[in-house]
């Protein structure tokens, strides 16, 4: 049957279709690779035997029909994407939000107890080392984090990560938009049910 859905409520379906296939997946390999009975219970075994498999061959059948539906909607969801250039938006995202969390932790990384380079000179006696009463200096254990960032900088970094946050959240709302198109898919007729469409 044929399906006219956005691309968004695509993704849904072919997401819904894989939770129910590994469903299905894990019961076949038990109907056919760990079916245990208990020596004494010898009656009707054949029948039970016959009806379990007999349930495991029609779920395979759905897994193979579903899998091929859902390598369908991908295939098809793919194309559309190119299409509308929304694999390139969300590449741009990707870059976009990296660039922010690099500004983001430089920004934030600035602490009260950096020491700006041309003040170190000026760090008291106490912070370099004790001096021992027969003249030598004995260092103390107590590092000194330089500020390398300068004012400017941080501003220009501050102009940046406004910039990068807003251009990230325009090109989503752009994916989110495109993603509203419409396609239309067929999905086999057995595979509809765990699909959740109305057939």
């Amino acid at each position: 049957m044929n399906y006219t859905l956005t691309l968004t409520r695509w993704h849904k379906v072919a997401q819904r279709i894989n939770a129910a296939l590994k469903e299905r997946e894990a019961n076949v390999k038990t109907a056919f690779t760990a079916t245990a009975i208990s020596p004494w219970n010898k009656e009707g075994i054949e029948e039970k035997a016959a009806d379990i498999a007999r349930r495991a061959a029609e779920s395979l059948a759905i897994i193979e029909a579903g899998a091929l539906a859902v390598a369908a909607i991908r295939a098809a969801l793919a194309v559309k994407n190119a299409q509308l250039g929304i694999a390139g938006r969300l590449a741009e995202v990707e870059a976009a939000n990296r660039r922010a969390a690099l500004y983001k932790a430089v920004i934030d990384g600035q602490k009260p107890d950096m020491v700006q380079p041309e003040n170190v000179r000026a760090l008291p006696g106490e912070l370099i080392g004790e001096s021992e009463s027969w003249g030598f200096a004995r260092r103390a254990a107590v590092a000194v984090t330089l500020q390398t960032a300068d004012a400017a900088l941080l501003d220009s970094l501050r102009e940046r990560l406004a910039r990068e946050q807003a251009r990230a959240t325009r090109l989503l709302d752009e994916i989110a938009d495109l993603n509203r198109e419409k396609i239309e898919i067929a999905v086999p007729q057995d595979v509809v049910a765990i699909a959740g469409l109305v057939g």
